[in-house]
């Protein structure tokens, strides 16, 4: 599917159904486009054009894989970061630790090709542009609250998922096509050239300042915490593209860096997020914590936890679900040699660590180091992970202050951010005399990342964004040759399927003759 008819079609189709149904919401067969110009009449249809979009956001970021895994962000930022060392499904184990598929440069045949496929994002986009266009027309006498805010909030939220989406595949693809206004007519959305990245990423900071100024710090109800757009999942998202641009600009102007530190400050002195004790890290990843900044909704009451092939559920097995194996492993290297011994995170993150067989050893993060979260239901008599899709926690923007600081070369400030999330693990303390170096403190932010937030989808986009994704003693032990980094071979290609139907696409220059 490209961008067409059927991108706006199936957007349209997700929003006519109760936010809160969302299992139910993703299997609804799309309806005619029409409608869009005699749906939106009040605030009922504006509730429902959010839902569409954020279960459009969920379909992204749990899709793309053969056996229906739910992994695609996990794939993109964790196994691609050799987090994983094995898999025991074909169609990722070459994105990990031995295998052969990315980070081989080399794509044979159509195993990977659903991870190159942009169209998901696009359908995120196609509805943030039919809410943008259409709920300013809604009139105010048609909202059940007060018209104004609520308008803005539903504003808001449309410009933060089509940042987000913009965001994602700025990040994946580099050069994408641009689409900001709805039309009507889908044989528009045909033969659309990919944009400059860095005017795309301009678009996506200009969308984020828009929902800063548009949404809440609070919502309502308690329900919608953390898993529907804020104030403060705003700033950031916004914080976390300052970074990117950062990195695309190759640090010529300090100004990004400043204005993600500002975003993150703006975080911090709201006052409405904390770092949960360790001994509840299994809060934290069941979700909707004070913790929790933005999350993708995985509510086990409509049986939308990862179940079946669901990426929780296959990191596990005996004590924690009733099944004899898994399918994957984290790199036990990579964690032995980034972990202290005291780190309480080595407890609560991963078990069976003394294995002498690497493929026993377990990553129970996301199911709580006593099960906290593992149910048992009609749909799942093995148990399933009731657990969210973290995309940005408290200590995740606590950190990428600690690395904007150290790229400043704000040593005390930098450290300031990495003891606080460290002392909550019982590490040590890092002290100023052991960083004087700059790079050896930007090499120890990396590293606190990833012991923080080990498989959360974040450590590809660090080791691209720090430029240590090919230095081997930080990335996993990853073999990434720094031509391949210069070349920007660390994009992804795009989908061969996309250039059917569009004749001004390219493919990513260092992909050519690379993907068959």
């Amino acid at each position: 599917m490209t961008l067409s008819k059927n991108i706006l079609v199936a957007a349209i189709g997700l929003m006519f159904i109760p936010f809160t149904a969302c299992k139910k919401l993703l299997d609804q067969a799309p309806i005619n486009s029409a409608y869009a110009e005699v749906f939106w009449k009040n605030q009922q249809d504006a509730e429902q054009g959010a839902a569409g979009a954020y279960a459009l956001v969920r379909k992204a970021l749990t899709s793309n894989t053969e056996y229906n895994q739910n992994m695609s962000h996990f794939a993109y930022g964790s196994l691609a970061a050799f987090e994983f060392q094995d898999y025991d499904q074909y169609d990722v184990a070459s994105l990990v630790k031995g295998g052969d598929g990315f980070n081989s440069a080399d794509f044979i045949g159509s195993y990977l090709e659903k991870y190159q496929d942009w169209t998901p994002y696009y359908k995120v986009i196609t509805q943030a542009n039919i809410m943008l266009h259409f709920i300013p027309q809604i009139p105010d006498g048609q909202f059940t609250s007060a018209p104004a805010p609520t308008r803005n909030r539903y504003l808001g939220e449309a410009h933060f998922l089509r940042a987000f989406a913009y965001f994602y595949m700025v990040r994946l693809w580099g050069d994408v096509p641009l689409i900001m206004s709805y039309d009507p007519d889908p044989a528009h959305a045909q033969n659309i050239p990919r944009v400059s990245e860095k005017i795309v990423l301009d678009s996506v900071i200009n969308d984020l300042k828009a929902a800063v100024t548009l949404l809440p710090w609070d919502l309502a109800s308690v329900n919608d915490k953390a898993v529907r757009a804020t104030k403060g999942a705003a700033y950031g998202l916004l914080a976390h593209a300052y970074m990117w641009r950062n990195f695309l600009n190759k640090g010529a102007n300090t100004a990004d860096l400043t204005n993600a530190i500002a975003a993150i400050d703006a975080v911090e002195q709201s006052g409405k997020y904390i770092l949960l004790p360790a001994t509840d890290y299994h809060k934290v990843f069941h979700g909707k914590s004070a913790e929790g900044v933005f999350e993708i909704n995985m509510q086990a009451q409509y049986s939308e936890q990862q179940i079946g092939m669901g990426f929780y559920y296959s990191t596990l097995k005996r004590p924690y679900l009733d099944k004899e194996s898994k399918l994957d492993a984290p790199n036990q290297d990579l964690i032995n040699s980034i972990y202290e011994e005291e780190d309480l995170r080595l407890k609560y993150f991963f078990s069976s660590l003394d294995a002498s067989n690497q493929f026993d050893v377990t990553i129970c993060k996301f199911a709580g180091l006593n099960g906290e979260n593992i149910v048992r239901n009609q749909q799942s008599a093995e148990g399933s992970v009731d657990a969210n899709m973290i995309i940005m926690r408290y200590a995740d923007l606590l950190l990428l202050r600690a690395e904007a600081y150290a790229d400043l070369g704000n040593t005390g400030a930098a450290l300031k951010d990495l003891n606080f999330v460290r002392a909550r693990a019982n590490a040590s303390t890092l002290l100023a005399e052991d960083y004087g170096d700059k790079k050896v403190l930007q090499e120890e932010v990396l590293l606190e990342r990833t012991r923080e937030l080990y498989a959360e989808g974040q450590r590809w986009y660090d080791l691209v964004r720090t430029g240590f994704l090919t230095n081997p003693d930080l990335n996993g032990f990853l073999t990434f040759p720094q031509d391949r980094y210069d070349a920007e071979g660390w994009k992804w290609p795009v989908a061969r399927a996309l250039f059917t139907s569009n004749n001004v696409l390219t493919q990513n220059k260092f992909w050519l003759g690379k993907v068959r």
